[in-house]
C-alpha cells in the first residue's frame, strides 16, 4: 500500500512540474533582457535582405534575437514591422545596453495583426531585438530597420 501512495505521489509531483520552459519565458523579463537565446523553431522560412527580415514561421515557442546594433555615437534608426499571428502569442522587444526593454509589437490574439513605423533614437551602445514566442505560435514577420544586422533565427 505504502509503495502505491508513494508512486502516486511521485507521478503526481512529475506531471505538475511539468511545464513549457520556452513558453515561460514570455513573461520573464529577466530571461528576455540576458545575452542567450532559449527556442523551439519549428518549420520556418526566413530571408535577410539588406534591410529588411521577412519570416513565415510555422511554430516557435521562448526567444531568439533577430537584430543587433553596436553604434559608437546617437543613432536614429527607423523601424517598421508587420506581424500576423495564426496562434499562440508573438512579441517583438527593444532590449538597450543598460538591460531595459521596450516591447515595440504584440499579438496576443489569433488572428491578431499589428504594423506600425516609428523613429527612435539611440545613444551609443549595444542595441538587440529579440523575437518572443508562446506556447505553439505561428505567425509572419517582416522587419525593417535602417540600420545594424539581421540574424537568421535558430542559429
Amino acid at each position: 500500500m505504502r509503495k502505491m501512495i508513494v508512486g502516486t505521489l511521485l507521478v503526481v509531483f512529475l506531471l505538475s512540474g511539468c511545464s513549457n520552459a520556452m513558453a515561460d519565458i514570455y513573461d520573464n523579463e529577466s530571461k528576455i533582457t540576458s545575452d542567450t537565446n532559449s527556442f523551439n523553431l519549428d518549420g520556418i522560412e526566413q530571408e535577410i535582405e539588406g534591410n529588411s527580415y521577412n519570416a513565415t514561421i510555422e511554430k516557435m515557442e521562448g526567444m531568439d534575437t533577430v537584430w543587433t546594433l553596436d553604434t559608437e555615437e546617437e543613432t536614429t534608426v527607423d523601424i517598421s514591422y508587420d506581424i500576423t499571428l495564426y496562434n499562440g502569442k508573438v512579441k517583438v522587444v527593444l532590449i538597450y545596453p543598460d538591460g531595459e526593454l521596450t516591447t515595440l509589437a504584440e499579438c496576443i490574439s489569433n488572428q491578431d495583426n499589428s504594423s506600425n513605423s516609428t523613429s527612435l533614437t539611440l545613444p551609443r551602445g549595444e542595441y538587440r531585438i529579440k523575437i518572443i514566442a508562446g506556447e505553439n505560435t505561428k505567425f509572419d514577420i517582416s522587419l525593417s530597420i535602417t540600420d545594424g544586422s539581421f540574424h537568421e533565427l535558430g542559429l
